[in-house]
């Protein structure tokens, strides 16, 4: 490893949070979580973009996520 740490940052804007907890959960199926296994795991709103943009390690891509976190400001916590 070359010890090249990065941080990402993105503003998101979530304009249907119905829609954005669907795709959450689908994304979950996907990675072998039940419905019930994600919302046990699911601490509100803010888990979800996590679900859908940190796929953890890629293979081949050179790189993993070791930590990622999204904080709800406004309505949705």
């Amino acid at each position: 490893m070359s010890g090249l740490s990065l941080v990402f940052r993105a503003d998101i804007d979530v304009f249907d949070e119905a829609a954005l907890r669907r795709a959450a959960c689908a994304q979950a199926s996907k990675e072998g979580l039940t419905e019930e296994g994600w919302a046990s795991l699911r601490q509100g709103i803010a888990s979800d973009p996590i679900m859908l943009l940190d796929p953890g390690s890629i293979p081949g891509a050179g790189f993993e996520i070791r930590h990622s976190a999204c904080e709800a400001d406004g309505g949705g916590a």
